[in-house]
Protein backbone atom coordinates (compact mmCIF):
# COMPACT_ATOMS: atom_id res chain seq x y z
CA UNK A 1 0.00 0.00 0.00
CA UNK A 2 1.48 3.32 -1.06
CA UNK A 3 0.63 6.37 1.03
CA UNK A 4 1.28 9.71 -0.56
CA UNK A 5 1.01 12.93 1.40
CA UNK A 6 0.49 16.21 -0.38
CA UNK A 7 1.22 19.73 0.77
CA UNK A 8 -2.50 20.19 1.38
CA UNK A 9 -2.48 17.23 3.80
CA UNK A 10 0.28 18.85 5.85
CA UNK A 11 -1.51 22.21 5.79
CA UNK A 12 -4.74 20.59 6.95
CA UNK A 13 -2.90 18.77 9.74
CA UNK A 14 -1.41 22.03 11.03
CA UNK A 15 -4.78 23.78 10.85
CA UNK A 16 -6.34 21.04 13.00
CA UNK A 17 -3.37 21.15 15.37
CA UNK A 18 -3.72 24.92 15.75
CA UNK A 19 -7.47 24.57 16.36
CA UNK A 20 -6.84 21.96 19.04
CA UNK A 21 -4.23 24.12 20.75
CA UNK A 22 -6.44 27.20 20.67
CA UNK A 23 -9.40 25.28 22.05
CA UNK A 24 -7.22 23.82 24.81
CA UNK A 25 -6.46 27.34 25.99
CA UNK A 26 -10.09 28.53 25.99
CA UNK A 27 -12.15 25.54 27.02
CA UNK A 28 -15.61 25.83 28.61
CA UNK A 29 -16.21 24.38 32.04
CA UNK A 30 -19.19 22.38 33.13
CA UNK A 31 -21.30 23.45 36.09
CA UNK A 32 -20.48 20.30 38.05
CA UNK A 33 -16.71 20.63 37.54
CA UNK A 34 -16.60 17.44 35.45
CA UNK A 35 -14.67 16.86 32.28
CA UNK A 36 -16.38 17.40 28.95
CA UNK A 37 -16.03 15.96 25.46
CA UNK A 38 -15.89 18.53 22.67
CA UNK A 39 -16.43 17.46 19.08
CA UNK A 40 -15.29 19.72 16.27
CA UNK A 41 -16.38 18.94 12.71
CA UNK A 42 -14.98 20.82 9.72
CA UNK A 43 -13.51 23.49 12.02
CA UNK A 44 -16.81 24.22 13.79
CA UNK A 45 -17.96 23.09 17.20
CA UNK A 46 -20.37 20.18 16.69
CA UNK A 47 -21.21 19.72 20.37
CA UNK A 48 -20.03 19.45 23.96
CA UNK A 49 -21.03 16.41 26.01
CA UNK A 50 -20.43 15.36 29.64
CA UNK A 51 -17.84 12.59 29.92
CA UNK A 52 -19.79 10.87 32.68
CA UNK A 53 -22.98 10.40 30.59
CA UNK A 54 -23.01 7.39 28.24
CA UNK A 55 -23.92 8.53 24.75
CA UNK A 56 -23.50 7.71 21.06
CA UNK A 57 -22.94 10.66 18.74
CA UNK A 58 -23.16 10.31 14.97
CA UNK A 59 -21.46 12.98 12.88
CA UNK A 60 -22.53 13.03 9.22
CA UNK A 61 -21.30 15.74 6.88
CA UNK A 62 -20.71 15.87 3.14
CA UNK A 63 -20.37 12.11 2.73
CA UNK A 64 -18.21 11.72 5.84
CA UNK A 65 -19.48 9.67 8.77
CA UNK A 66 -18.07 9.17 12.25
CA UNK A 67 -19.59 7.59 15.34
CA UNK A 68 -18.24 8.65 18.73
CA UNK A 69 -19.07 6.63 21.85
CA UNK A 70 -18.91 8.09 25.35
CA UNK A 71 -19.10 5.24 27.85
CA UNK A 72 -18.02 4.68 31.46
CA UNK A 73 -15.89 7.85 31.63
CA UNK A 74 -14.05 7.23 28.35
CA UNK A 75 -14.60 8.25 24.75
CA UNK A 76 -13.57 6.52 21.53
CA UNK A 77 -14.20 6.68 17.79
CA UNK A 78 -16.34 3.61 17.19
CA UNK A 79 -16.72 4.03 13.43
CA UNK A 80 -15.37 6.18 10.61
CA UNK A 81 -15.76 5.81 6.87
CA UNK A 82 -12.26 7.20 6.30
CA UNK A 83 -9.68 5.00 4.59
CA UNK A 84 -6.84 4.93 7.13
CA UNK A 85 -8.87 4.25 10.34
CA UNK A 86 -6.22 5.87 12.57
CA UNK A 87 -8.97 7.57 14.58
CA UNK A 88 -10.69 4.24 15.24
CA UNK A 89 -7.41 2.58 16.24
CA UNK A 90 -6.53 5.42 18.62
CA UNK A 91 -8.67 3.69 21.23
CA UNK A 92 -10.23 5.17 24.34
CA UNK A 93 -9.27 8.49 25.88
CA UNK A 94 -10.29 9.69 29.32
CA UNK A 95 -8.02 12.52 30.49
CA UNK A 96 -8.18 16.27 29.91
CA UNK A 97 -6.10 17.28 26.91
CA UNK A 98 -6.31 13.93 25.10
CA UNK A 99 -7.63 14.01 21.53
CA UNK A 100 -8.75 11.76 18.73
CA UNK A 101 -8.37 13.22 15.24
CA UNK A 102 -9.94 11.95 12.03
CA UNK A 103 -7.99 14.03 9.55
CA UNK A 104 -9.69 12.71 6.37
CA UNK A 105 -13.16 13.49 7.77
CA UNK A 106 -12.17 16.76 9.51
CA UNK A 107 -13.30 15.61 12.98
CA UNK A 108 -11.59 16.31 16.32
CA UNK A 109 -12.73 14.73 19.58
CA UNK A 110 -11.09 16.17 22.69
CA UNK A 111 -11.52 16.05 26.44
CA UNK A 112 -11.69 19.51 27.95
CA UNK A 113 -12.22 21.26 31.26
CA UNK A 114 -12.22 19.98 34.77
CA UNK A 115 -13.50 23.07 36.59
CA UNK A 116 -12.34 21.83 39.96
CA UNK A 117 -12.34 25.36 41.33
CA UNK A 118 -9.48 27.55 42.37
CA UNK A 119 -8.06 30.68 40.79
CA UNK A 120 -8.90 29.63 37.23
CA UNK A 121 -12.64 30.07 37.88
CA UNK A 122 -12.33 33.83 37.42
CA UNK A 123 -9.70 33.80 34.69
CA UNK A 124 -10.02 36.17 31.76
CA UNK A 125 -11.28 34.49 28.58
CA UNK A 126 -10.29 37.25 26.17
CA UNK A 127 -9.21 40.86 25.98
CA UNK A 128 -10.44 42.89 23.02
CA UNK A 129 -9.02 46.33 22.17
Amino acid sequence: MHLSLRKADFLLFFIFLAAALISAVSFPRSAEGKELVRIISNGEEYGIYPLEKNEEIEIVREGHQNIVIIQDGTVHMDYSNCKNQICVHTGEISDKGETIVCLPNYVIVEIIGSGEGGEDDEAVDAIVK
